[in-house]
This record gives structure tokens, sequence and C-alpha cells, in this order.
């Protein structure tokens, strides 16, 4: 049976913290019932019921991240892809590329261009991120010959001026711990597209903050998309060109 690509399951850390809090509660809240059946002692069901929703809703929580890393995640890729209208021989850039979903999705839609990935490979934010992963993604999936893989800071990227025709970023920004980190990946970003590139990201936590500096460095044309509920956190695209 042929191997599936896996782009990993996103801030593992937070989905065991919220599976083992239900746990926890769901294991407080029987002991509670049970202690009060067997000995009349303790709070009993005042304290079971409603252990036993908070347990519920980690559980749901926890289920929906992984839902949202192994489906949700797809189709913002995809909408990511659709607005920027590839018509095949691009230079992509995906900033922040963890193991591959936008990086590989865009290389499927080239002929003769090539898609770049960058990333400092964080097991955090993104579970067994490397630069093997996204490659053996990259073989998987069919587009090794079109993907180039490197390793480096978002905030000083690795590029010539205006060296990509697209630039892609899917949840790696918002990384970054501050707010003059994050504006210098964005003016990175600026400075390595080609003038009249096209620029897409989704990300969450601070988008409306990314179209403000987006427009401060050179009147650059910016559009957002309403709320996409992912990982339980509202989040937005943002799509932008820069202009000639």
């Amino acid at each position: 049976m042929a191997r599936r690509a896996n782009y990993g399951i996103d801030a593992p850390g937070e989905v065991r913290k919220l599976a083992l809090f239900g746990v926890l509660a769901l294991l407080v809240g029987l002991g509670s019932s049970f202690l009060k059946q067997q000995t009349g002692i303790g709070p009993g069901s005042a304290l079971s019921r409603p252990l036993l929703w908070i347990a519920g809703a980690f559980f749901a929580f926890s289920l929906l991240m992984i839902w949202a890393s192994k489906v949700g995640k797809f189709r913002v890729r995809d909408r990511l892809l659709d607005a920027v209208a590839l018509k095949g021989n691009e230079h992509v850039l995906d900033v922040g590329c963890g193991r591959g979903l936008a990086l590989i999705g865009a290389a499927k839609r080239l002929t003769s261009g090539k898609a770049t990935g960058i990333d400092l490979w964080s097991a955090k934010d993104l579970s067994a991120n490397s630069a093997a992963a996204a490659l053996a993604n990259a073989a998987l999936e069919g587009v090794a010959d079109k993907v180039v893989i490197d390793t480096g800071d978002m905030c000083a990227l690795p590029y010539a001026d205006g060296s990509f025709d697209v630039i892609l970023s899917m949840t790696a920004i918002h990384n970054i711990p501050t707010r003059a980190g994050r504006d210098l990946a964005l003016k990175e970003i600026m400075r390595v597209l080609k003038p009249g590139g096209r620029l897409a990201i989704f990300d969450i936590f601070h988008p409306f903050r990314y179209a403000t500096v987006l427009r401060r460095l050179g009147g650059v044309d910016v559009s957002a998309s309403g709320p996409i509920f992912l990982w339980v956190l509202p989040g937005r695209c943002f799509f932008a060109r820069k202009p000639l």
C-alpha cells in the first residue's frame, strides 16, 4: 500500500494539553460520583456533572484541532492557491512552509515553475517538523523535482530583492513573538516579492496588523476574507499585490 503524505498536527503540545485536561476532569468527576455512591461523602453529582461537561468540552476542542490539521487547513490552502491563480511558470515562495502543505499544493499547479519553502522547523508549532519531512512529502506527492527546501529565518530571508512571483504563508508569521519581528518578516516578504507579484497569507491573532503593515510598505493593494475558524480560533486570509 502506497504511503500518503503526512502534514502533521499543528500545535501538538496544545492538543495534548487539551486531551490531558479532559482526562483529568473526567477522572475527578467520575471519582466524585463513585465516592458519593460508595461512602455518602463528598459533593457527588453537584461536582461530577459540571466536571463531565468540562471534560467533554476539552475533548471536543482537542478533536476540533485535530480535524483542523487533517481536513480544515487543506481547505484554507486551496483557497489561498485559488486566489493567487497560478499560471504554472511562476517562482513561488512558501514562508514558514512546515512539512509542505501549501508548498506542495503550489508545486502541483506548476508546469515550468518552481516552489521554494523556507522554515526554521519548530516541532512546537508542527509535529515532527523538519526539512526531511517536507522533502519526503514532496516525493510522495510526485513534485520533488519542482520543490526547493531551505532553512532560514523569515525575518532575514536569504533571497535577492524581487526573487518571487508569488509568496504564500499559512499560520506561520504569528509564531514570531514580537510585533517588531512580525513587521520585519512582512517587510522581508515584500522585499523578495517581484513588482506586480501576488501575496496570500492566512493567519490568526494578528491579521489586521498585517494588512496595515503591508499597506504602509508602499501602498500595497490588500483585500481580506471574512473570519475563517480553524484551530478553534478566527483567522483571515489576506491577499495583496505589490505595485509595479
